[in-house]
């Protein structure tokens, strides 16, 4: 499923415990793991071309041996490395060496910090998703167990036991549920499957077509339930009315979902739109892994 999986990262804090549960993806076949470090050409001193290269190699010859300490931990997990240094802005690298190692996932490593140490997604992450095709997971450990290493530890033996599948019967939401599917073998004890109906748009339906398109939800629902059910999967459904992020992401706290996996529009029209509202707003202010999904 995720053979080789690019693992950008700045060697930030909780980076090596993320990088010690993305290497459990063995248990998908992950074969090889590229770790990428890029050094960001802006933020270097502006002299000369020359100078800037020079300073680029000395940082190289620093930067190899975090590189070092990383590899050592995927190869501990009897997975394949290969380290990568490169210089320029950071999610164009990230899409190039993506695109050149045929990476068949990226591991969205960088986070932002909120006021009260909530994880939100970074503008290099967030950029990964709206101009790439790669899925690309977001972890959020840190936001679930702080500072608690042998909490993540334990999460991470598992990180696929509980996935909440959201869907709005979009062909992106059908490509995320491909990859549900492919997680049968992966641990995963349940899969809830999930749609909430807007609110806003529910109030101003008339009590006859509501109860039709509830109906209609309820049908799908029991739809792709049968479908996970003949891949072997344990599967439960929730159908509500409300704020979908709100509910989703409410859904996740109380199940203890493991995993969220969201198909995602990818870029919008403007460049204030970013890949579809829903998508977008569960994996920013959720504190649970999440997996997007282009469609």
């Amino acid at each position: 499923m995720f053979k080789k999986i690019l693992y950008p990262t700045a060697f930030e804090e909780f980076s090596r415990d993320v990088l010690r549960c993305v290497a459990n993806f063995k248990n998908l076949g992950t074969e090889e793991i590229v770790l990428l470090h890029v050094i960001y050409a802006s933020q270097l001193p502006q002299v000369h071309e020359g100078y800037v290269l020079r300073l680029a190699d000395a940082l190289r010859h620093i930067l190899n041996a975090k590189m070092d300490e990383a590899a050592g931990i995927v190869e501990a997990a009897g997975i394949r490395v290969k380290k990568r240094i490169e210089l320029g802005v950071p999610y164009r690298e990230i899409l190039r060496v993506a695109q050149e190692e045929k990476a068949s996932l990226i591991a969205a490593g960088r986070e932002r910090k909120g006021f009260l140490g909530e994880i939100f997604v970074g503008s290099i992450t967030d950029k990964i998703v709206r101009h790439g095709t790669t899925p690309v997971y977001i972890p959020k450990y840190p936001g679930i167990y702080g500072a608690d290493p042998k909490a993540c530890e334990a999460f991470c033996r598992n990180p696929f036991r509980r996935i909440l599948y959201p869907t709005d019967w979009s062909d992106c939401a059908r490509r995320a549920l491909d990859y549900v599917k492919q997680f049968r073998n992966a641990g995963v004890e349940e899969v809830i499957v999930a749609h909430v109906m807007d609110e806003k748009a529910m109030r101003l339906q008339p009590e006859e077509k509501f109860n039709e398109f509830q109906r209609i939800d309820k049908e799908k629902l029991a739809q792709v339930k049968a479908e996970l059910e003949k891949e072997g999967f344990r599967v439960s459904t929730h159908l509500s009315v409300g704020n979908p992020r709100a509910e989703l992401i409410g859904i996740a706290k109380t199940q203890d979902v493991s995993l969220i996996v969201l198909g995602s529009h990818g870029k919008g029209r403007a460049e204030g739109i970013l890949w579809g509202s829903v998508s977008r707003n569960v994996a920013e202010y959720s504190n649970r892994p999440t997996l997007v999904v282009r469609g």
